[in-house]
Order: C-alpha cells, then sequence, then structure tokens
C-alpha cells in the first residue's frame, strides 16, 4: 500500500490498542482458570493507566485541560493531517464494537487473529497479560515470537453479530473460546486517542507533547517543549531510551550550541529537533524508513525548526541510499551524533559515525540494553574516549569524546 495508506493504518492500530489498554477491567473476562486475580490485576492497572493519561495534571507546561477547552482540542487533533485521515477511514464518530479474549496462549495468538480478521474484524491487537506486573517481559519488532500469555482485543463495524463471529470462529479453531463483547462510542474512542497521547515529561522543564495539545510555557522553569504528531514512527518520549537521549541532549547542548548535529535513525525526529530548540545551528536525520522521514518533517514544522532539518533515507550501509555529507576530508563535521537504534547497528556503525563526529565532538548512543554496553563501550574505545553509560530501567545511553588524533 502507498505510504500515506500505512501510516493511516499505523495510527488506527497504535488508536485502537491504546482503546483497548484503557477500557475498564470489569468488562473483562478470559480463559484463564485464574480469571479472578488476572481481572484484579488488570483493574490496577487500568487505574494506574487513567492517572498516567489525565490531561493537564502535574505539568506545568500545559494549561489544565477543561470542559471549555475539549472542543478546542479536539478540532486540533483532528486538524492534524494523519489524525484526519484516521478519523475519515475509521469513522470519527462511528462506535466501535469489540470482543476481548483474556490470557490466551501466545501459540494460539496468530490462529485467532487470522480467524477474526477473515470473518470481518477491521483489527485485531495484542498485549502482554501480564503487562504491569513482574512477569511483563519485552517482545521486538521482528522478534518471531510472542508473549507467553496474550490479551486480544478485535474490532468490528456497527451492529456486527458478534456471537455469529465467534461461533464460527470456535467451529474453524475447534475450541472453546471465552469472551466479552462491547460497544464503544465513537467520541469516547477519539477521546481514549487524545488522551493516551498525554504530555511525557522527560526531564525537569522538558516535555514531549501531542500537537493537539494546548501549551503554555513556564517562563521561570525555561519550559521546553517538544511539540510532535504520535504517529507510525518511534520517538514518542515513553520510551526510556529516548527520554534518556534527550536528557543527554540537554545536559550536554554546549557541546553542539550553534553547530550541526547529526541524528542516525531520526524516527519522529524528536532528538533531531530537541537539539535544533537547544541551540543547534542545523541538524540531519537520517532514516531507512520513508514512513519516519515523512513524520520527522512533519514534526519539524510544528515546532518551526523545518528550515534548519535536512533529511536522508538511508540506513548507513553500501547502497543503502544517500547519506549527508561529513564523512570526506574538507567536509564540514558535526558537533554531535546521536543514534537510538538497535545495538546491532550500534556495533556496526561505529567508523562511519567516527567519521562524521568532529574532533573533540560528542556521540551519544541508545537503543541499547544495560547488558549490552561492554560490547557498545569495547566497539567505539578506539574512536572516542572518556566513555561514560547512563542507565534507566535496564536500557543505557552511552557517549564519549572524540579523539582528536
Amino acid at each position: 500500500p502507498p505510504p500515506a495508506t500505512m501510516l493511516v493504518r499505523g495510527f488506527i492500530s497504535g488508536a485502537l490498542h491504546r482503546l483497548a489498554r484503557a477500557a475498564p477491567a470489569s468488562c473483562r473476562r478470559g480463559v484463564s482458570p485464574a480469571a479472578s486475580c488476572a481481572k484484579s490485576r488488570r483493574a490496577s492497572r487500568t487505574a494506574a493507566t487513567a492517572k498516567r493519561t489525565s490531561p493537564g495534571r502535574g505539568f506545568r507546561g500545559l494549561s489544565g485541560t477543561s470542559a471549555r477547552r475539549e472542543s478546542t482540542r479536539l478540532e486540533r487533533f483532528r486538524a492534524r493531517p494523519i489524525a484526519a485521515a484516521a478519523l475519515e477511514a475509521a469513522g470519527a464518530n462511528d462506535a466501535v464494537d469489540c470482543v476481548r479474549i483474556t490470557r490466551l496462549e501466545g501459540s494460539d495468538v496468530g490462529a485467532l487473529s487470522d480467524v477474526l480478521l477473515s470473518l470481518g474484524s477491521t483489527c485485531c491487537t495484542v498485549e502482554d497479560a501480564d503487562l504491569g506486573t513482574d512477569a511483563e517481559r519485552e517482545v521486538y519488532a521482528g522478534d518471531a515470537k510472542v508473549w507467553h500469555s496474550c490479551d486480544v482485543t478485535a474490532m468490528f463495524a456497527p451492529e456486527t453479530d458478534i456471537d455469529a463471529v465467534m461461533s464460527d470462529a470456535m467451529d474453524i479453531l475447534c475450541a472453546k473460546i471465552e469472551y466479552e463483547k462491547e460497544t464503544i462510542p465513537g467520541d469516547d474512542w477519539v477521546n481514549v486517542v487524545l488522551d493516551s497521547f498525554a504530555p511525557t515529561k522527560v526531564a525537569e522543564g522538558l516535555w514531549i507533547v501531542p500537537a493537539w495539545t494546548e501549551q503554555t510555557e513556564d517562563e521561570r522553569e525555561g519550559c521546553l517543549n517538544v511539540v510532535l504528531e504520535p504517529g507510525l514512527a518511534f520517538g514518542t518520549g515513553e520510551h526510556p531510551t529516548t527520554r534518556l537521549c534527550l536528557s543527554w541532549l540537554r545536559d550536554n547542548a554546549d557541546a553542539f550550541r550553534g553547530g550541526a548535529v547529526l541524528d542516525f535513525g531520526t524516527g519522529s525526529g524528536v532528538l533531531a529537533i530537541g537539539a535544533l530548540l537547544m541551540g543547534a545551528a542545523r541538524a540531519c536525520g537520517v532514516d531507512m524508513e520513508a514512513q519516519s522521514v515523512d513524520a520527522a518533517a512533519r514534526n519539524a514544522a510544528l515546532n518551526g525548526v523545518e528550515a534548519n532539518l535536512e533529511l536522508f533515507l538511508a540506513d548507513g550501509s553500501e547502497g543503502g541510499g544517500a547519506l549527508p555529507p561529513g564523512r570526506a576530508a574538507g567536509e564540514e563535521k558535526f558537533d554531535a551524533v546521536v543514534a537510538n537504534i538497535l545495538v546491532g547497528p550500534v556495533l556496526s556503525l561505529a567508523p562511519l559515525f567516527a567519521q562524521y563526529c568532529a574532533p573533540g565532538g560528542r556521540v551519544c548512543l541508545s537503543g541499547v540494553l544495560t547488558t549490552q554496553t561492554p560490547d557498545v563501550l569495547a566497539a567505539y574505545q578506539p574512536f572516542f574516549e572518556d566513555m561514560t553509560v547512563r542507565e534507566e530501567n535496564g536500557w543505557a545511553v552511552v557517549d564519549g569524546t572524540r579523539l582528536r588524533n
């Protein structure tokens, strides 16, 4: 499908996933004998989610969202190009019928999702049934696995005969499936999307905020808001690595103020945009996904820095797309190179990042688990000195200074 269609699908999928997570726990029941325990655990999870996504709480950089401002927020949301396309595709005022199946064995998720989609489901979302507990574990994009126990939410067009669909699904799979059905009014799921993309505090005085949120800077703290249009690209501030890298940029802004920053694996563009707002004169963003390049361009415009950001579609490999100038002798180098990507590319691209980084310049690397930092340090020590490591929730950011000889 064309990129615009993929963006819309990604946006809707993310919206419905958040809707599934924010739905009342009382509406859920599953196939596990310990369903009552799971229900209690999910109830506390839902309460935590509601607390986290309540607009205006504890965010001095934003004004509180009152009933009077709710319509303004929705208008701003609808005005965003990707949001407007998603709402048009999904039907902003349409109710959403959904089926919830909890604590399903991970090995059964693929078959069930395929059957439900073939029977008319418009979207199936899957999440870790142990989310928010000590048993929660991460599964990364590209992994050929799912969680051991999963919660599945399937969406259907309004007035679908859910019971008939589930009866057919059970006949096809030769299995009994416990489920709960629910109809969610159109305005409800739109507002869940709005609330789920809540302002994210990166550090004191540093926030990532959705484009449709009303904001006012707190001059006393010099509050810095990086405005993003949440969508398909990585980098909305929810992940520790994004927060680690943005915090590093803020703490080391003197290294690139008035200079140039290279953001490799730019995603939403959040790091390049943040660097520009912190004083960089120019930035280059590189990503291997066309959707990310498009998202970064839109987000740069939202922050008024589009004239200072160049974007490149490339992956850093030979023949993998045109890279920014700066590698060759005589070309202007970058004062800081940041890369929030996977550990594999972080290791393999060490010589490339060294070529781009000016002598005495800084490098900031993340997408790295704390257990992987020894390998990263070993790969970069031939090119960089004064290497340090910061950690948050099992993730790390590694930084260093480019050798001068």
